[in-house]
């Protein structure tokens, strides 16, 4: 279920992809853009979230790529590490994978469920929610109610600031490159001036993947 406030004039969206449990809808934020709301539910039954299901979830990243968005949810994915972007199965890294090539945050930090993480929310931008709260369980349910504010300026969008194209990228070179970078001779002196290190060459190797895969 998702509700919005009657005054902010939501649309729903109905988009291709056949995930079983989806609902989104759109609203208008600055200069005419639209703000990409979406609630899913990955079950954690084999019998009713198949290994197919499992795929179309990653198939619907890819389907908003690009787009303002924020995505909320049961996920059902209590096996990813978030701090270290790590899968132990198989579906839950291509889910992590997917999640990293759209370069969406995940905010939420601690357990939602019996101390498990399943409920997950998504930015496409960093700084649209700085946090997000664990309150308590709602009702008999064994989840907790989580609550967050999205930080939309009224006087500038922010998905109106210049910045690169990531749909155009080649991740696979990306990975390469990253991969043969000799880490130890780049992350030289103190903490500040490994993280500048570390920044200028992430921005080179995007930059790069980009240009090889226009060409």
């Amino acid at each position: 279920m998702l509700l919005v406030n009657s005054t902010m004039n939501a649309v729903e969206v109905t988009l291709n992809n056949k995930f079983t449990d989806q609902i989104w809808s759109k609203v208008k934020i600055q200069k005419g853009e639209d703000l990409l709301i979406g609630v899913c539910y990955r079950s954690p039954s084999i019998e009713i979230s198949d290994q197919r299901n499992n795929d179309m979830l990653c198939e619907l990243t890819e389907e908003v790529r690009g787009r303002p968005l924020l995505l909320m949810g049961d996920f059902n994915y209590p096996n990813i590490d978030w701090l270290t972007s790590h899968g132990q199965t198989r579906d839950s890294q291509k889910f992590l994978n997917s999640v990293e090539e759209n370069f969406w945050t995940q905010h939420v930090t601690e357990g939602t469920c019996n101390r498990a993480l399943l409920d997950l929310v998504f930015t496409s931008d960093p700084d649209m929610t700085d946090s997000v709260s664990v309150l308590s369980k709602l009702g008999n349910s064994d989840h907790n109610m989580l609550q967050w504010n999205v930080q939309l300026s009224p006087a500038t969008s922010l998905f109106n600031h210049p910045g690169l194209d990531y749909s155009h990228a080649d991740y696979s070179a990306i990975r390469d490159i990253l991969t043969e970078t000799d880490w130890m001779l780049t992350l030289q002196g103190d903490a500040n001036e490994q993280w500048r290190m570390f920044h200028i060459v992430c921005l080179r190797v995007l930059r790069i993947s980009m240009y090889l895969g226009r060409n």
